[in-house]
């Protein structure tokens, strides 16, 4: 039987990460496939206009914006299915677009930062008493496959380095558990929530991200991994740039206890 998610969940991914299925995009739309961010000259150009469409003042910052929005529409969603819904959301490198909004769309949202779409989906769900090896096949095509590749371009063309990209998407993967954990009631799905989080910084393999390291260890408290409420420090190891396109910084930007 064909594997689906009900209409109240995609409501709610619609609703929390914008995740909807292929648009037509508008004609002059900033678009591109996410496979071809894997080549240097595009991934460079796309950069650039990205840069001049959200105000970004170098290629350098509109890249690890690219990689924290990128997170949020990418990452994020498929996560939250797979933890809460136990649903296996299959996005590749070569069934997601990035397209920048119209005018209309962003004059509604008052934001220029590019969407992403999809199509093709085939999602899956564990089979019974093997969810732990559906798990690692999720996760090795989230990251390994698909986010892996990507950021290490990013990182070339925009010039920065993987530990800001990693802990980017770092920031976008943490309150899905923390909030979670205080919103579930379901005892099932707050096991996942400990499970999940635990398993991806603390015990998951290097192949799993595509990596010679788990990136993602490093970003937590060894006192506090895994408990609720504590998985995120209050401040960034490494700072976004976020800061160079805006009068303030982020909440937890590591730069203004650096300049005391």
């Amino acid at each position: 039987m064909p594997v689906n998610l009900s209409p109240a969940q995609w409501k709610e991914l619609e609703a929390r990460f914008k995740f909807t299925p292929e648009k037509k995009d508008s004609p002059g739309t900033l678009s591109i496939l996410s496979r071809d961010l894997l080549e240097r000259e595009k991934c460079e150009s796309y950069l650039d206009q990205l840069a001049t469409e959200i105000g970004a003042p170098s290629r350098r910052v509109a890249a690890s914006m690219l990689a924290k929005r990128y997170a949020f529409l990418f990452v994020a969603p498929v996560l939250y299915a797979m933890t809460v819904y136990d649903k296996g959301l299959p996005l590749t490198l070569d069934n997601c677009r990035l397209a920048s909004p119209d005018e209309s769309e962003s004059r509604v949202s008052g934001s220029k930062f590019p969407n992403l779409s999809f199509d093709g989906l085939e999602m899956t769900e564990p089979e019974a008493g093997k969810r732990l090896e559906w798990r690692d096949q999720m996760m090795r095509q989230l990251f390994a496959e698909h986010l892996s590749p990507l950021f290490r371009s990013l990182s070339v063309a925009g010039k920065v380095p993987m530990a800001i990209l990693w802990e980017n998407a770092f920031v976008r993967m943490v309150p899905l558990y923390e909030d979670g954990l205080e919103e579930e009631s379901d005892s099932s799905v707050i096991q996942r929530l400990h499970d999940d989080f635990m398993f991806m910084t603390e015990t998951a393999p290097a192949s799993i991200f595509g990596e010679r390291r788990n990136p993602l260890a490093k970003f937590i408290k060894p006192s506090h991994a895994g408990i609720a409420g504590e998985m995120l420090a209050s401040i960034r190891q490494t700072c976004c740039f976020y800061y160079e396109m805006s009068s303030e910084y982020c909440r937890a930007c590591p730069k203004p206890l650096n300049c005391h």
